[in-house]
């Protein structure tokens, strides 16, 4: 059976509006809050005109703002409308969380979230509250912890310190004030401190790079010292790792960004290669919000929402299952399942 089209028509907008509802109610939005809907003019229009309209059945005062795709996001007049918002939902090429007036913004006290994974994808994983309490329960753990040490059987060995940067709690909903989400995403993140990852990463069979929507074939090895990539051993997984980070022609594209695990019961580790379904499109959120998976992430980590120093176009996701981790001297992941209850 050949592979479904992808399903653009505007009109499928009015069906996504409970949709919408549901996450713009386990945001909080309320009757007379300004909520602002921003996209752009190459953005698919269904996720805007349908949160627009959900956001106007519930009562609040909202409106929609459309960005040009191909041009750099205007930086004066923008700054100002988002201050104002109670609530920012953007579904963007833009990446919006690295924009200083959205930091301010949430300085301010404005929620924003970002819905851009596919349909299918944000209609599964929509917003769940033991997926809620579960992320916050970890980054309790981990804004205690000063280092972090991740291991596995297939040899890895890295630790990092992560001083005291935010544990951050990401679990689909900007549900209070000054927080930014991710629909579709359930981990526990943090940016390690510069210069401090250490050891062996080692992917295995079945370990993702989501951002190239591939699972290893062969185990990879990527050795670390004073936070950057020394060495990247393997196979055709190897080489177009090397290749890619050596294409950015920037030192900061092979240094360790940040950390995550993962925390949705409902996420898909075969995502990436589910090709019949209603929408096309890879589901990064599906493999970085997967039960229990380990994420070291390469290149920048200086977004509004980790505060880290690493500065690159280069932002790489690798993801483990398999995996265990510590936090200082307590373990919390064990071969990738929970060892604590309020984590499970």
């Amino acid at each position: 059976m050949p592979n479904r089209r992808t399903m653009m028509n505007p009109s499928a907008a009015s069906e996504l509006v409970g949709l919408f509802r549901h996450q713009l109610a386990m945001c909080r939005l309320t009757e007379e809050e300004v909520c602002v809907v921003i996209t752009d003019t190459a953005f698919n229009p269904v996720y805007a005109d349908a949160c627009l309209g959900a956001a106007l059945s519930m009562g609040a005062k909202a409106y929609k703002q459309v960005l040009p795709f191909d041009h750099p996001v205007p930086d004066r007049s923008l700054g100002a409308s988002w201050a104002e918002a109670d609530l920012i939902v953007y579904m963007s090429s833009h990446s919006l969380h690295y924009n200083r007036d959205m930091g301010r913004a949430l300085d301010g006290g404005t929620r924003i979230l970002m819905a851009v994974q596919p349909l299918q994808v944000m209609s599964r994983l929509r917003a769940h509250p033991d997926v809620v309490a579960r992320t916050r329960a970890g980054a309790l753990r981990l804004q205690e912890a000063r280092t972090i040490r991740i291991r596995s059987d297939a040899g890895t060995d890295l630790v990092m310190e992560c001083g005291d940067r935010p544990a951050l709690a990401h679990y689909g909903v900007a549900d209070v004030p000054g927080h930014l989400d991710f629909w579709g995403a359930g981990m526990v993140e943090t940016a390690q401190l510069e210069g401090t990852t250490e050891g062996r990463l080692v992917l295995d069979v079945g370990d993702a790079n989501f951002s190239f929507g591939r699972y290893m074939e062969a185990p990879v090895v990527i050795e670390f010292a004073k936070g950057r990539i020394e060495a990247i051993d393997g196979g055709l997984d190897a080489r177009l790792l090397r290749e890619f980070l050596g294409s950015f022609d920037d030192d900061n594209a092979w240094c360790a960004g940040h950390t995550s695990w993962g925390t949705d019961h409902r996420a898909l580790w075969t995502a990436l290669v589910h090709a019949i379904t209603p929408e096309a499109g890879i589901s990064g959120a599906d493999i970085e919000a997967h039960y229990g998976n380990v994420q070291v992430q390469i290149g920048s980590n200086n977004d509004i929402n980790f505060g880290g120093r690493i500065a690159s176009a280069a932002h790489l996701g690798l993801c483990c299952k398999n995996t265990s981790l510590w936090l200082d001297e307590t373990q919390v992941i064990d071969r990738g399942q929970f060892v604590f209850e309020d984590m499970q």
